[in-house]
């Protein structure tokens, strides 16, 4: 079957490879051959793209319209699967300025301090570029055209924006909102308050002081009987990056949308700490953190679940040598076992090895041993970097992967499309293969290309092509 769809500028467009999202992206650990797609602002560089993918007898296809004048933005997005006759997700909105005020009517993003009542459907992965993410206080309201599993608001909301104060107020169909922003040299805070139609009542206030390299940021929320806190301190000095968090997460919290940005991907019922680090010295990058929880109320009077997260690293790069970094990991998780009908803690330990060198090549060796299950994995990865020649450009790359099992599984973060955010779990025994082609045609107007194969030795040397092609054009 081959699907055909005509714009209404009687061109006909067809791209493909639309990102499959079985499931919300709480933790790369628990990530499921899904296909991330970042959240998209309204004003990307592109007017109307197509993407699809055949898979078997299914063909699964998505398109999106984004336009914009001097005075409105209007944004389209529709996904259908052929095994289905009905469209599985559909997003619009019309935004335009009237009398100096944004005004938005249909699907909309809100994500607002540290995520406590408004935040992302993609919790924060920790990584160690990016330090002191945790502590930023966000204030994001614009379009959104998201996939099927997100939860954002759709309705009409009216923004103001000025050089210090920044508000907003909206509902939809179960609740209305608002909110305000005051910022200022020293000081700046937000406080929100949502009022929905089948729930209890909430008020958020978050705040950020300045004081020389010192920065103290947290977001307060209340919901009837139940508090919610993030705390965080940090210190934003070029040589001695560093932050500090707590956070209080009761046990059934509702948030209007989005979940909060944990560092294990849980939204609720856990009291955690956060400690990271990342500093220079003589041309050394060292950084690491230690992410520890537990939970707060217990069912059934079993005991409490708890977990860490301990990361150390070390990067040193050098013109003629390029870049080498190693990083070394340990993740607990400490859960309940049931030995015949006997309820008994169960320590779990996942040691990650990586090594990482970037020159002509980029070199990955990646090593997993579990315990108590005493199982082992590992993962060589050999990519390009990238290449340029005038319009083209493009990366090739190889992997070779061996594990015993999913449970000693191995994730590799790999080029995709624009747009697209690859992370693929190898596991048992193989190899990859893959590459990915742009064509800047002109200024407006690009083709991408990717095509990659897996061959599992476990699965009677199966091949699994797959091939991808998208074009991007603005009018």
């Amino acid at each position: 079957m081959a699907l055909k769809f005509a714009f209404n500028f009687s061109i006909i467009f067809l791209s493909t490879w639309i990102f499959s999202q079985e499931s919300i992206w709480e933790n790369a650990e628990e990530f499921i051959q899904t296909y991330f797609e970042p959240e998209e602002e309204y004003f990307d560089n592109y007017s109307h793209r197509i993407r699809m993918i055949p898979d078997g007898n299914d063909e699964k296809w998505q398109q999106k319209i984004h336009w914009e004048n001097n005075l409105f933005q209007l944004g389209l997005r529709i996904d259908k699967s052929a095994y289905t006759e009905s469209i599985q997700n559909t997003k619009g909105y019309l935004a335009g300025n009237i009398y100096n005020h944004k005004i938005i009517l249909g699907d909309t993003r809100i994500q607002i301090g540290n995520s406590l009542l408004f935040g992302g459907d993609y919790n924060n992965i920790k990584s160690s570029g990016s330090i002191l993410s945790p502590g930023k206080i966000k204030w994001k309201i614009s379009p959104f055209l998201g996939s099927e599993t997100s939860s954002n608001p759709v309705g009409i909301f009216v923004l103001k924006n000025k050089k210090e104060t920044n508000y907003y107020i909206g509902g939809d169909h179960s609740s209305i909102s608002s909110g305000i922003r005051k910022n200022g040299e020293k000081i700046s805070g937000i406080i929100v308050g949502y009022l929905p139609n089948n729930a209890p009542p909430a008020l958020s206030l978050s705040y950020l002081f300045k004081a020389g390299d010192l920065r103290f940021s947290g977001e307060t929320a209340i919901q009837t009987k139940n508090f919610a806190q993030y705390i965080q301190l940090f210190s934003v000095d070029s040589e001695m990056k560093w932050l500090g968090q707590f956070r209080l997460l009761p046990k059934d919290w509702l948030t209007a949308s989005g979940h909060p940005a944990t560092g294990f991907g849980k939204s609720e019922n856990e009291a955690g700490l956060l400690i990271s680090l990342r500093t220079k010295i003589n041309g050394f990058t060292f950084f690491g953190w230690a992410d520890m929880f537990r939970q707060l109320q217990i069912e059934n009077e079993l005991p409490a679940k708890s977990g860490e997260d301990f990361l150390s690293g070390l990067r040193y790069r050098k013109s003629r040598l390029g870049t080498i970094e190693l990083k070394v990991r340990r993740k607990t998780k400490v859960e309940l076992f049931n030995d015949d009908g006997i309820y008994v803690f169960q320590k779990g330990l996942k040691y990650y090895y990586t090594v990482t060198a970037k020159n002509i090549l980029i070199l990955k060796w990646k090593y997993i041993h579990l315990s108590p299950s005493n199982e082992t994995g590992q993962l060589l990865q050999i990519q390009s970097l990238k290449y340029q020649h005038r319009q083209w450009s493009g990366v090739i790359g190889a992997v070779y992967f061996d594990t015993e099992n999913w449970d000693s599984r191995l994730y590799l973060i790999e080029p995709g499309l624009k747009g697209e955010f690859r992370i693929q779990p190898y596991y048992e025994q193989g190899s990859a293969f893959y590459s990915k082609l742009n064509w800047e045609i002109n200024d407006n107007n690009s083709l991408s290309f990717r095509y990659s194969v897996e061959i599992n030795l476990n699965d009677n040397i199966k091949w699994k092509p797959e091939m991808g092609l998208q074009l991007d054009i603005v009018f």
